[in-house]
């Protein structure tokens, strides 16, 4: 059941309906108080902060609207605020019974946010919170400017890669594990709100203001699973187990290209080596070793950079990119052209034997078409690594004929 009641505001009244929740209570896998034994550190690899994020004293705000615009004809007819007080989850839910009850709810989120260091939200960057200062600045009032946490951001940077949407309720499912049932549908939720202006039934809402609870409530929950990820990835267990391949992979990213310093050269190295250990699909395999060989470079670590690509070409023997950056290493640093040759060498078989198997795979695809195969004009990207390969060949064997010369 959903409970509202009138709330005094400096602008009038406004209907809140106020529930708690134990920090211990589980979002499916997930605790939510599990983030508040993140360090404030890590979210400097989540942020681009520098001195961490004040999650303890954050509020976590999610909005029920009229609309997906953000210009002036669209309202927050429902606000919902959560915040952590003590060992408790404190959500608040300001309700609009009509629209002139709008500052009386703008009036209680900004006392909510008086004693607020931090927002936390989920495309809130882009869509609730420019649209609650639009609402503000319609109420001749302005929102404080604090920082902003929109979780949806890391979580691509996470999930993107093997979950593809990163919507909200696929995290739900796929990383906390709660499937929800009989949950009323996001697009129809305006209308069932103009519904209830149009006819005072305000029963159907009452789905509208649990809807918003969840939302609220996961953002806790994955707050605290993506703060363990980034502030310990090694040994991070956020849901019970261990961070997955892919998921280490996304972390080591965010470090390496993001370098404040030699600890997150350090970690970054570590998690994608880890990354590889654990497993990862081959596109994600690929790229790992290529990230992490050229943070090998960056920081001049050739010694590893060859050992670990001599590993990719045992691991990822569908692609001749190992091989020729063993053969540039050898060519341009270590200035041994008969070994840069045998790369090269290498990594032309297997340009040719992946140009093959693409080839017999357009027959075949052309074949299904009344016999009929014709061959783009364009030349794929397999034809020019052999075209490059064969002209680096030709220059390292001239280098060589002129070195025998030499001597």
């Amino acid at each position: 059941d959903v409970t509202l009641i009138p709330r005094d505001t400096s602008a009038g009244a406004v209907l809140c309906a106020e529930t708690f929740h134990p920090v211990t209570d589980r979002r499916g896998r997930l605790p939510i108080g599990g983030v508040l034994g993140v360090p404030e550190s890590a979210w400097r690899r989540v942020l681009p902060v520098t001195d961490g994020f004040p999650i303890k004293d954050a509020v976590f705000i999610d909005l029920e609207t009229t609309g997906l615009s953000r210009g002036t004809g669209t309202y927050a007819f429902l606000i919902g605020v959560g915040r952590f007080a003590g060992y408790r989850f404190r959500l608040r839910q300001y309700f609009l019974r009509d629209f002139h009850e709008e500052s009386a709810a703008l009036a209680a989120l900004l006392e909510e946010l008086q004693t607020a260091r931090a927002i936390v939200t989920f495309n809130g960057r882009t869509f609730d919170w420019p649209l609650l200062e639009t609402r503000a600045v319609m109420n001749r009032m302005r929102l404080p400017r604090l920082p902003h946490l929109d979780l949806l951001h890391p979580a691509r940077r996470l999930w993107q890669e093997t979950l593809g949407s990163c919507r909200l309720t696929r995290l739900e499912e796929e990383i906390l594990g709660v499937e929800r049932h009989d949950d009323v549908p996001g697009e129809q939720i305006p209308q069932l709100y103009f519904t209830f202006l149009e006819t005072g039934d305000a029963e159907p809402l009452a789905d509208v203001i649990v809807h918003n609870q969840l939302d609220i409530l996961s953002l806790a929950a994955l707050a605290g699973y993506i703060g363990q990820a980034a502030g310990d990835p090694l040994t991070a267990a956020p849901a019970g187990q261990p961070l997955s391949g892919a998921e280490l992979y996304a972390v080591g990213k965010m470090l390496v290209e993001n370098i404040r310093g030699g600890a997150d050269v350090d970690l970054g190295s570590a998690c994608l080596l880890e990354a590889l250990r654990r497993g990862l699909p081959d596109p994600l395999k690929r790229r790992c070793y290529q990230l992490l060989a050229a943070l090998y470079r960056r920081t001049g670590q050739f010694d590893e950079a060859v050992a670990l690509l001599r590993a990719a070409v045992k691991d990822d023997s569908g692609s001749p990119w190992a091989h020729i950056e063993l053969a540039k290493h050898y060519e341009h640093r270590i200035r041994d052209f008969a070994t840069a040759r045998d790369w090269s060498l290498q990594a032309l078989d297997v340009a040719m034997r992946r140009r093959t198997l693409k080839g017999l795979g357009a027959g075949q695809h052309g074949s299904q078409r009344e016999g009929l195969s014709i061959t783009s004009p364009r030349r794929s990207r397999s034809e020019h690594d052999v075209d490059g390969i064969v002209h680096r060949i030709r220059r390292l064997e001239r280098r060589l004929r002129r070195e025998s010369g030499e001597r």
